[in-house]
């Protein structure tokens, strides 16, 4: 570059100098006074050189341009064949980025579908957990029904039973019962009856022989459980209506309301058998549910009731370390999935075992009402008394 800007600078020093000799020796009118062949052959002269200057400045700049071409053609070829490399290396880095995001994407779904698959180990104790529920569910409904049919009997004052003897021996009948398993110290002191022992003493007349234990681990305690429930709802049923108090026109006239007191004891029977059923001793425990009763230091679990299978069940996954830490354990979405659909299928069981009592509390409050407008209506219309047609 430095002899190209060398040579320009000589060129143009030369068309100067030819410039300045031209424009002082251009032809000038001609005069008859001097001779211009001179003048001509210096101007032919002048065009020669003028002529070799530029034919050498032609030559001059095509070889200057040969040169630019010889340097900058390799340059651009090798420019074109790195950029080529250079497309090429990124098709190479995209097809392996690819190739390693597919097999990626395989994997993490090969991953999914196997965790999917999978059954969670609290699958499994959560369904033993609601087998042991329902089954001891059904059981304490059996349980429930048989109390229903035994005491159906004495409220209604079947024969056989003291009331059908009369009221005075149905009340000896219920003290003989309280005396011989639950006599208090007063009536000790009075001689009716031996003391009982501190949990026996009156249990026939305190809540928690119902409602307190989570079951019923022995007869003693599902019998304490009954009486209490029998001092509450009828401690000692009328005397039956038979022979001439029946047959009379008011045995007839009476007949409605014994009836109706028969059916309003009875679903207050019902209610409280079924509180019994569920406390009684009806399933064996799952191994989830008694590891959790042993944390709370229940020491018989031998045997379980629907009230505590629900409860330790429940109790596990509230506060029990083992769901807990399965639970955050759990691999796949699908897992937790799983066990949200077990927690609303136990919490529709346990709704669907309140709307069965809601049953029974809307009958009740029927019965309450029923009496409540009986009473309203006797003072302003008293009930004719029947004609009875018996002989």
């Amino acid at each position: 570059m430095a002899r190209l800007t060398s040579s320009f600078m000589r060129f143009l020093v030369i068309v100067a100098f030819s410039f300045i000799v031209g424009t002082m020796s251009a032809p000038r009118p001609a005069y008859a006074l001097f001779d211009s062949v001179p003048i001509v052959h210096a101007i032919i002269e002048m065009q020669a050189v003028l002529n070799g200057t530029l034919s050498a400045f032609q030559n001059m700049v095509n070889l200057a341009l040969g040169r630019i071409n010889g340097v900058l053609g390799p340059g651009f070829a090798q420019l074109s064949n790195y950029m080529k490399a250079q497309v090429g290396a990124q098709e190479q880095i995209a097809d392996a980025t690819n190739m390693v995001n597919a097999r990626l994407a395989r994997e993490v779904r090969n991953s999914e579908q196997r965790n999917n698959h999978a059954v969670n180990r609290q699958d499994c104790l959560n369904l033993e957990g609601g087998q042991a529920a329902v089954v001891a569910a059904r059981k304490g409904g059996d349980v429930a029904a048989a109390l229903d049919s035994g005491k159906s009997g004495r409220a209604e004052a079947h024969k056989g039973t003291p009331a059908w003897e009369g009221a005075g021996q149905a009340q000896q009948a219920a003290n003989n019962n309280h005396f011989s398993l639950y006599c208090s110290d007063a009536e000790a002191d009075a001689g009716v009856c031996t003391l009982a022992s501190q949990e026996q003493k009156d249990a026939d007349q305190n809540a928690s022989s119902l409602l307190t234990p989570p079951v019923y681990v022995d007869k003693q305690a599902i019998t304490r459980a009954n009486d209490y429930a029998t001092t509450l709802i009828q401690p000692s049923p009328p005397a039956a209506l038979r022979g001439s108090s029946l047959t009379s026109i008011e045995g007839q006239g009476s007949l409605p309301g014994r009836r109706s007191y028969n059916a309003a004891i009875t679903l207050a029977e019902h209610v409280t058998d079924g509180v019994l059923g569920w406390h009684a001793n009806t399933v064996s425990l799952s191994s989830a549910q008694k590891a959790e009763a042993t944390r709370e230091g229940i020491t018989n679990t031998d045997a379980g009731s629907e009230y505590e299978a629900t409860d330790l069940e429940i109790n596990r996954k509230y506060s029990g370390t083992d769901w807990q830490a399965d639970l955050q354990a759990m691999p796949a979405p699908k897992s937790v999935l799983v066990q949200i659909a077990l927690l609303d299928a136990q919490r529709n069981w346990i709704l669907w075992q309140q709307y069965k009592l809601e049953q029974q509390r809307a009958l009740m409050e029927a019965t309450r009402l029923s009496i409540e407008a009986e009473r309203r209506l006797r003072p302003v219309t008293p009930m004719p008394v029947p004609t009875s047609t018996l002989n």
